[in-house]
């Protein structure tokens, strides 16, 4: 995907919008931290509960071609500039070109093994989405977060 690409105000206002939940997410896990609650659990559980709720909502997705098309569509497509790599029955590749959170964590100054982390505890919701779909599997491949240049995320078919 080319990085000069010319992108809309919806665009824009929907990459600030998901900077300042990564703001808020960053916040709430240094305020736990600090009144002694596990953050790390607290997380975990919250973000797997927002990912299965929202996976829900994608409706019947029977293979990794269509967990790709239905995860890789909307105002989400353009502002992680996603590129669908692969949609077949067996397997599927979405690729992220942008992370906004990954953006806001750096402005906030977080180190790179916090953005490493805290980009760990944001994928809960994708993994989240995808229990809805016990036949497939996901997992992250490369990761903006870990210094790769984008985001693969991988579905394959179980067994």
């Amino acid at each position: 995907m080319p990085e000069n690409r010319n992108y809309g105000e919806v665009t824009k206002a929907f990459r600030t919008a998901i900077e300042d939940r990564a703001t808020w997410f960053y916040l709430l896990l240094k305020a736990a931290e600090e009144l002694g609650a596990d953050a790390e659990k607290i997380a975990e559980k919250a973000i797997t509960k927002f990912g299965r709720d929202k996976g829900k909502k994608l409706g019947e997705v029977k293979t990794p071609g269509e967990f790709v098309d239905a995860l890789g569509c909307g105002y989400a497509e353009e502002a992680f500039a996603m590129e669908k790599v692969e949609k077949g029955d067996e397997r599927g590749v979405l690729r992220f070109h942008y992370c906004a959170l990954v953006e806001a964590w750096k402005k906030l100054g977080c180190s790179p093994e916090e953005i490493s982390k805290l980009c760990r505890l944001a994928r809960y919701g994708d993994y989240g989405i995808a229990s809805n779909f016990p036949h497939l599997q996901l997992e992250f491949t490369k990761l903006i977060a870990n210094g790769d240049d984008v985001c693969e995320l991988v579905v394959t078919k179980k067994g």
